[in-house]
C-alpha cells in the first residue's frame, strides 16, 4: 500500500487522487489482515497530503466466549494528514516549527523519493478496531465454568445456578411482580 504522490505534491492546492483496495493483506503486531477493501482518497493541501479511506477487512482472532478460532470483519474509517520529506515540492522549506519533534509520527511521513506508505497508519487503525472480546458467532454459549466443556459441542450436565446471592435482593423484587427491562 506505497503510492507515488510525486505528482500530487508539485500539482495545485486542492488536487486529488483516488485509488482502490482490493483483497489486499497487511500483517500487523498480531494480526494478520485480508480481504482489504475500500477506497483511498488523497487530496494536496498547504503543506500536507490528507488521506481518507474507509476500508472493511477480515482477521482471525479466539472467540472471547469459547476459545475456538473466530473470523473477525473489521471496519475502519481513516483520515490522517501525510507530511513530505521534500517539503520544497510543494513550494514550501524544509523549516520546521521548534516543537515538530512533540508531535512527530513516522508512520505519517512521505519519504524523499515520495512515496506515501499507508501500511503503518492502517495497521494501527485495523488493529485498534479489532473487538477485545471476539465472538465466534453471535449465539457462542461459551465454556461451561465447572467442567470446562465447550458448550457449543456438547451440552454440559452440571447444575445450572440461575442466579447469583449478590443480586439476591434484585432478583426479590422480580418475584414480587417487578418488571424485567429485557
Amino acid at each position: 500500500m506505497i503510492y507515488n504522490v510525486a505528482g500530487l505534491l508539485s500539482g495545485e492546492l486542492g488536487r486529488g487522487r483516488q485509488q482502490q483496495l482490493e483483497n489486499e493483506r497487511l500483517s500487523f503486531g498480531n494480526h494478520s489482515f485480508t480481504e482489504i477493501n475500500g477506497p483511498v482518497r488523497m487530496i494536496r493541501t498547504d503543506r500536507t497530503v490528507l488521506v481518507s479511506v474507509d476500508i472493511e477487512a477480515v482477521t482471525l482472532d479466539t472467540c472471547g466466549r469459547c476459545l475456538e478460532p473466530a473470523t473477525v470483519n473489521v471496519s475502519v474509517t481513516l483520515e490522517e494528514e501525510f507530511s513530505p520529506a521534500n517539503a520544497d515540492l510543494m513550494g514550501g522549506s524544509n523549516d520546521r516549527p521548534a516543537d515538530y519533534d512533540d508531535y512527530y509520527d513516522p508512520a505519517l511521513v512521505i519519504d524523499e523519493q515520495n512515496f506515501l506508505d499507508l501500511s503503518e497508519a492502517l495497521g494501527q487503525a485495523l488493529s485498534s478496531a479489532v473487538p477485545i472480546a471476539p465472538l465466534c458467532k453471535k449465539e457462542c454459549l461459551g465454556i461451561c465454568p465447572t467442567c470446562t466443556i465447550n458448550r457449543n459441542d456438547i451440552q454440559c450436565t452440571c447444575a445450572q445456578n440461575t442466579h447469583d446471592p449478590r443480586w439476591g435482593v434484585l432478583a426479590g423484587l422480580l418475584e414480587k411482580g417487578a418488571k424485567s427491562a429485557d
